[in-house]
């Protein structure tokens, strides 16, 4: 008997063995791994497997066939703990439709997406049309899912008093961030796709999550910025309505160059380049400007707008490269720093003298 039972057991083992392997590779190669669904279901998967073997194992080493009929009458029929009922088989109900929905609500986000980009909708517009959808349909699901797993929903004043409580104690930040991301969905200082400043973080806006937003530096690394730090601080958002930027380039000239001439070069090297706003009746032209008279030189600016902010470093090299070549080829030489040395006449006698003695030894 006792090899009988053994053997058994190995038998269960194995398969619940070939039951588990699978659901793991399944569960690895999950197209959304690490969203709540994915959690949920593999939750469910391994403890329906792992319920399964240790009610086969207890039924094989003697539990009565009256302990399973306890077993399914508590699970389908429930028990009451401090005067509230809990049916198991209603949660495990509940979290499998649960799991379901917040995949069909990933999906229908990923839909309504694509389905928005047939309209004249900026990114911005349509990304905050999608993230409300997306949480709107999860707050749904949630309370369904709470419904369903037999939660009275007055109960849920008793979550909410324990959460105020916590809030009071340390989530404030939590919180604050929560807001704040809700402010930035509706208000739109920022969008996903613009270059923004924060900090000491620069780059363009990734993601713009209920708690925090993701940008995506020039280093190409992510930064991960808490919303409440854009509401409260200064953001540099360079294209909040519009793209276009101005850019002011200085260079210096010796004092007795031609400065009419000068100028006439660096407005035509601004409007050979094809980048360069110029017919913008809301723009300035191309223009070069003297702001500043020093002693190595005079430095001309030379001011240009251009209609996209990406394109700022590229013109700068162009026009930089650009006008050197011109000022080089008109003979006009750029100026140098410069620095007077005087030499006191005791010190000049000094260095007489020092010289004087190096020829003696010499």
């Amino acid at each position: 008997m006792l090899i009988q039972h053994l053997w058994t057991s190995a038998i269960i083992f194995v398969a619940a063995g070939l039951l588990w392997w699978p659901q793991r590779s399944y569960f690895r190669h999950y197209p959304h791994k690490g969203s709540l669904p994915f959690y949920l279901l593999r939750v469910i998967a391994q403890l329906s497997i792992l319920c399964a073997g240790v009610v086969a194992l207890a039924l094989n080493w003697g539990m009565p066939k009256e302990g399973l009929r306890y077993i399914g009458h508590y699970f389908l029929d429930g028990f009451t703990v401090s005067g509230v009922r809990i049916v198991p088989a209603h949660i495990v109900v509940a979290i499998i439709i649960l799991a379901l929905l917040l995949r069909l609500v990933e999906f229908s986000t990923r839909r309504l997406d694509s389905f928005l980009g047939m309209f004249s909708l900026d990114s911005g517009a349509r990304y905050s049309l999608v993230i409300l959808s997306k949480y709107v349909s999860i707050t749904l699901s949630l309370l369904i899912g709470i419904g369903l797993a037999g939660v009275p929903l007055e109960k849920l004043t008793l979550i909410a008093s324990a959460l105020s409580v916590g809030i009071g104690f340390g989530l404030q930040t939590m919180v604050n961030n929560f807001v704040s991301g809700i402010i930035l969905i509706f208000e739109r200082p920022i969008k996903v796709g613009d270059w923004i400043k924060v900090g000491s973080a620069e780059g363009y806006v990734q993601r713009i999550s209920i708690r925090y937003t993701l940008i995506l530096t020039f280093d190409r690394t992510e930064v991960f910025v808490p919303n409440s730090e854009i509401i409260s601080g200064q953001v540099t958002n360079w294209m909040h309505s519009n793209s276009v930027v101005r850019l002011m380039l200085p260079f210096t000239v010796e004092h007795n160059d031609n400065l009419d001439r000068v100028k006439e070069l660096l407005v035509a090297v601004a409007q050979r380049h094809p980048d360069v706003m110029q017919d913008d009746p809301s723009i300035i032209p191309p223009s070069a400007l003297i702001l500043d008279v020093n002693t190595n030189g005079i430095v001309v600016y030379l001011r240009v707008y251009l209609r996209d902010c990406n394109l700022m470093f590229n013109v700068q090299t162009d026009l930089r490269a650009g006008v050197m070549e011109s000022l080089l080829a008109e003979g006009i030489p750029v100026a140098r720093q410069q620095q007077d040395v005087r030499i006191l006449n005791s010190q000049l006698e000094l260095l007489r003298l020092t010289d004087a003695e190096a020829g003696n030894k010499a």
